[in-house]
């Protein structure tokens, strides 16, 4: 029940914010870009007034000296404190906070009840789990809902405990913490006194023990019906409140495209900030390609050594498939908890969060993929034709993109730990049946089709054509006999000298959309189901 009547759970979504047990920030932000980040997803106003906000969140929150600190410097109290302030940006007017002093020292865990407090007393229900309060916080809580095993055993004023308890047959010893002698009430050290407690109090919805103040069992019953009556009448008046605020709230603040690109800039800013995972793929790529192009030394136009190139071939698809699938396997589960947070309190929708993790990588992916594709590509010696190296790179690139997909359902799907077991288990079928080590013409007509569906044989015979294909003309031959030196006698030998190239690659890119969709479905089903 809210204000009396029935909850509708969507409606009440828009008014309420939840703050995990786990901060969840996201780590190479500035509390003034994640504050800003927040207003531009959460609110609907200028420029100006956004700034006006954040500052006043900001200096209440006793955040303005860290405005400019990364949030993965600050201290457990000033996280602790930047979270409850990224969804105060709205002014919420109902919080829930899981276990808001864990982890915390008995100082900042003071300063971040009083800072709940005072939340509260500008008019918010603030509602908190606290599983072993010290007497200090205890002493700053409003009202207390006590649960063992299930039921409520006490709701009412901190101050009411000990005449609740005595009510019960419950003493507490004298300059005994209240709170440990309840405590160890349920935990049942002092006997089986839980249901007792749960029929007294009615699991709940008993109220005489709600009192701020002691409670006096002798209170004149005039001043008892004038307070109920101006309770109903402030009841009254916060139910119209509430109602005109659900009307006014829209489900999410910012449309798609405001949440693609907010969410498009936060990625730029980590991504550029993050120097060193993002130089380090692209080094990794170039210093790859370099030991490889070294391996495989100007044999391109050789026909001798075309099998070596036909090795080569298939160990790019390999390398650049394989390292985007696992960078994506990896980093992903990293970001869930981050989402789950976010999207739990109507910052965006899913699939602007997806699509704006895919634009901010494609960047690098591209840049990797054509380091590694150039320098293979040219100490290799392959064609030195501007044409078949844009096919060549093309290839590469989209192939990469469908590792990348497939690196993202396995990492939505399973824990770290699991996808890096069962991740490349999962695309190995793939990797076997993409035409290098058995050829398609050698198996059984009716066995065509399992090579039909593996991506890296439509990445695979596109390579091969783009290197020997489009009427290529013969071969050099350093040894005394080279069997194939016209390039099409070896497309032949394989059976790949009747494969159209853009065939394969609209084959690759619809896969690549089929498995996005996939992937997001996965990611939507594990944020929204819990799975």
């Amino acid at each position: 029940m809210i204000n009396g009547r029935e909850r509708n759970v969507s409606e009440f979504r828009k008014l309420s914010a939840y703050i995990m047990q786990d901060d969840n920030l996201s780590p190479l932000l500035t509390v003034q870009e994640a504050m800003l980040i927040a207003a531009d997803l959460k609110l609907g106003l200028s420029h100006r007034e956004k700034s006006q906000k954040i500052d006043e969140v900001i200096v209440a929150m006793g955040l303005d000296e860290s405005r400019y600190t990364i949030t993965g410097e600050l201290s457990g109290g000033e996280r602790k404190r930047l979270a409850i302030a990224l969804e105060l940006i709205n002014n919420p007017p109902i919080m829930f906070l899981d276990e808001p002093t864990s982890g915390l020292d008995s100082t900042s865990s003071k300063q971040c009840i009083a800072f709940l407090k005072q939340l509260a007393q500008e008019g918010r229900t603030i509602i908190c789990t606290i599983h072993q309060p010290s007497a200090i916080l205890f002493n700053m809580l409003d009202h207390l809902y006590v649960i063992a095993d299930g039921n409520c055993v006490y709701t009412g004023g901190t101050n009411n405990l000990v005449p609740y308890l005595s009510s019960v047959g419950l003493h507490c010893p004298t300059h005994y913490d209240p709170v440990d002698f309840l405590m160890e009430i349920c935990n049942g050290d002092y006997g089986p006194h839980t249901s007792k407690m749960v029929e007294s109090i009615e699991n709940g919805k008993s109220d005489i023990w709600r009192s701020t103040k002691t409670l006096d069992e002798n209170l004149d019953k005039n001043l008892d019906k004038s307070k109920e009556n101006i309770t109903s009448q402030r009841v009254a008046e916060r139910l119209c409140s509430f109602e005109m605020e659900i009307r006014q709230i829209p489900h999410y603040r910012a449309n798609f495209w405001k949440q693609l690109g907010v969410l498009s800039k936060r990625n730029a800013i980590k991504l550029f900030r993050d120097k060193v995972l993002m130089l380090s793929r692209i080094l990794m790529h170039f210093a790859i390609g370099l030991v490889v192009g070294t391996l495989y030394f100007k044999i391109g136009q050789d026909a001798a050594y075309i099998l070596d190139n036909f090795n080569l071939s298939y160990y790019n698809i390999m390398f650049l498939m394989y390292s985007a699938f696992s960078a994506a396997m990896v980093t992903i589960p990293l970001e869930l908890p981050i989402l789950k947070r976010e999207h739990f309190n109507r910052w965006y929708k899913v699939r602007s969060y997806y699509l704006a993790g895919k634009l901010a990588d494609f960047l690098v992916q591209f840049i990797s993929t054509f380091i590694y594709t150039v320098t293979v590509y040219y100490m290799s010696d392959q064609p030195h034709e501007s044409r078949r190296l844009a096919l060549y790179t093309l290839m590469c690139f989209v192939i990469s993109l469908v590792g990348q997909t497939a690196g993202l359902i396995i990492g939505c799907s399973l824990k770290v730990q699991n996808s890096v077991i069962f991740g490349p288990f999962a695309i190995m079928p793939f990797v076997i049946l993409s035409g290098f080590f058995v050829h398609t013409k050698d198996v059984h007509p009716y066995l065509h089709w399992l090579f039909d569906i593996s991506f890296c044989k439509y990445a695979f015979e596109g390579l091969l054509m783009t290197i020997y294909g489009y009427d290529r003309a013969k071969l050099k031959c350093s040894a005394d006999y080279c069997h194939f030196t016209t390039p099409k006698k070896f497309l032949i030998e394989l059976g790949m000298d009747h494969i159209n190239y853009w065939f394969n690659m609209t084959i690759l890119i619809l896969t690549c959309i089929a498995l996005d969709i996939v992937a997001y479905t996965v990611l939507n089903l594990r944020i929204k189901k819990r799975i």
